[in-house]
């Protein structure tokens, strides 16, 4: 009995029918890949957002210890912000102006900052150097009645005392941008009719 042989064309036929076939189906699976892959990434980035959203306060305090570092009393007017004028100086008003700082705040990092930022927002207000700020006439104790030599050597270099040391942080910090308080004055603790505000107990009082 003779066997059935196909034409040829209907050979091609079923030929091109099956890549047809093998064609839309595996083009219908990428997109649907896609689809998903699309979806996924999406959702990734929905879900890092809210990560970022609901931990935004501790990564900015992470990459800010200033917020940490320095106290804040907000109810006294004292709460630290960065992202103030900077000042950039010289070696020789830095040394001078460290010494007064030194001779003006008490023994915390606190205090001292308070201080400095009362100088960098009469700065700020006046449109003055900070050395111009702390040897205006008759404003700064630690510069007009000469405490600062006790901190600063006859040729301008700082003395090696503790204080001084106990200084430097806060006040570079403030020259970057970090300060504690709007106050533009302040009286030693012994001043108890000047004001209430103050940030550290024996520290000086704010207004």
């Amino acid at each position: 009995m003779r066997k059935y042989k196909p034409k040829k064309w209907f050979i091609y036929a079923r030929l091109v029918l099956t890549f047809l076939i093998i064609f839309t189906f595996g083009k219908g699976t990428n997109v649907v890949y896609n689809k998903v892959t699309t979806d996924n990434n999406h959702e990734t980035k929905m879900l890092s957002q809210a990560i970022i959203i609901d931990n935004k306060e501790e990564i900015y305090i992470e990459e800010n210890p200033a917020l940490t570092k320095y106290i804040s009393l907000p109810e006294k007017g004292f709460e630290v912000t960065l992202d103030n004028k900077k000042y950039d100086m010289s070696d020789e008003d830095y040394n001078l102006l460290v010494s007064v700082v030194a001779a003006e705040a008490a023994n915390s990092i606190d205090d001292t900052l308070a201080v400095m930022s009362v100088i960098l927002n009469r700065a700020d207000k006046y449109n003055m150097t900070p050395v111009e700020v702390v040897t205006a006439s008759g404003q700064f104790a630690g510069y007009f009645n000469d405490h600062y030599w006790n901190y600063l050597n006859y040729d301008g270099t700082l003395k090696d005392v503790k204080k001084v040391s106990l200084v430097l942080e806060p006040i570079n910090d403030a020259l970057n941008g970090v300060r504690n308080t709007k106050y533009l004055s302040f009286r030693s603790w012994g001043t108890t009719s000047y004001s209430d505000n103050y940030i550290v107990e024996k520290g000086n009082r704010y207004n």
